[in-house]
């Protein structure tokens, strides 16, 4: 993902535990790689549903 971003693993990585950390996304590694999965709520995000309840 870095790579094909043009970002540092660092940077990667921070993004995706703010993401993880908002219940967007989750991750799981499978072997040498990391999968990231949006979540019910991530994909209603990206699908601009406005009418999704967001709890801080």
């Amino acid at each position: 993902m870095a790579a094909r971003l043009g970002v540092s693993l660092a940077a990667v990585s921070q993004h995706t535990k703010a993401l993880r950390d908002a219940g967007l996304i989750t991750t799981s590694r499978r072997g040498g790689s990391v999968l990231h999965v949006a979540t019910a709520l991530g994909r209603e995000l990206l699908a601009g549903n406005r009418s999704v309840a967001v709890c801080p």
